[in-house]
């Protein structure tokens, strides 16, 4: 497993593609609990896959139906060995906040300005903050699944999920 880049991540106009190997990072987290971390993906990839859930903004209410949708999925996603990392561009105070009210199995990553949001395609520019989106990434670094745009409501969306991580 290659190291984070010590210099900024280049930022991409598109949406990663499946086969292409992950920008890794260290940003500040919010685990469960509420404790601040600082989240290094290359140490979590070498415990095994990561499902990165990007989300525009803590508290709306559509963002929160779709962290809840995976947190009420965490516990299959758990059991295959898959771990879910939520991540936007709000600060550590807002997902502070957002973990207290919701309590998501699941740290939420503080990428305040937009670099490893850049890096994987995810940048909305028009709206200047992260996009909702999901990124499946093997153990090994390597983009499994992409879905540029993921809709909650969607049933879809969450089968090409489960499809692409070997669990439907």
């Amino acid at each position: 497993m290659r190291e984070p880049p010590g210099k900024p991540l280049p930022a991409r106009r598109e949406p990663i593609r499946a086969g292409e190997t992950a920008p890794l990072f260290v940003l500040p987290a919010v685990a469960t609990d509420g404790s601040r971390f600082e989240l290094n993906l290359a140490e979590w990839l070498g415990v095994g896959p990561v499902l990165l859930v990007f989300y525009e903004d803590d508290g709306m209410p559509i963002c929160t139906r779709e962290l809840r949708a995976f947190a009420q999925e965490e516990p299959l996603l758990a059991a295959a060995g898959i771990q879910v990392v939520g991540i936007n561009t709000n600060g550590l105070g807002s997902h502070e906040r957002f973990q207290e009210r919701d309590r998501f199995p699941f740290p939420l990553v503080s990428d305040f300005h937009g670099e490893a949001v850049k890096a994987f395609g995810m940048w909305d520019e028009r709206e200047k903050k992260s996009r909702r989106g999901v990124v499946a990434i093997e153990g090994d670094g390597r983009v499994t699944y992409v879905l540029s745009h993921f809709n909650p409501g969607a049933v879809n969306s969450f089968a090409g999920i489960f499809e692409a991580l070997g669990l439907a």
